[in-house]
C-alpha cells in the first residue's frame, strides 16, 4: 500500500514546521519525520484512524488519526483509497475544523 497528499499538506507541514521551528530546529525537524511516519503507518493500516463524523457528504470517509507524542496536538486527515490511503490535511487541534469543515477541506 502507499499514500499520497494533496497539495495542501505540503502547506501544512511547511506551516507546522515554522511555527514548531520558532521554539526548536530539532523538534521542527521531528515533526515531519513524525507525519511522515504516519503516512506510512496509515498506507500500511488504513482504517487505524478513527471515522471523523462530518454531516457534510463531500466529507464522508474522511478519517483522522492524532500524531503521537510530542506532536498529539496535530491532525492527520485522510481518505482510504484502492491502493492506500489519501492525506488531505494535516491540521493543529487548536484550530477549529468541526465547526467550518468546509473551510478546510
Amino acid at each position: 500500500m502507499s499514500w499520497t497528499a494533496r497539495p495542501q499538506v505540503d502547506e501544512d507541514l511547511i506551516a507546522g514546521r515554522e511555527f514548531i521551528r520558532a521554539d526548536s530546529e530539532r523538534a521542527a525537524r521531528a515533526f515531519l519525520d513524525t507525519a511522515f511516519e504516519a503516512f506510512d503507518t496509515l498506507a500500511e493500516f488504513p482504517r487505524m484512524g478513527a471515522l471523523a463524523r462530518f454531516g457534510h457528504p463531500r466529507l464522508r470517509g474522511f478519517r483522522f488519526l492524532v500524531l503521537p507524542h510530542p506532536f498529539n496536538r496535530w491532525l492527520v486527515f485522510y481518505r482510504t483509497a484502492r491502493r492506500g490511503v489519501v492525506i488531505e490535511r494535516v491540521v493543529y487541534g487548536n484550530v477549529n475544523w468541526r465547526q467550518a469543515p468546509e473551510r478546510f477541506f
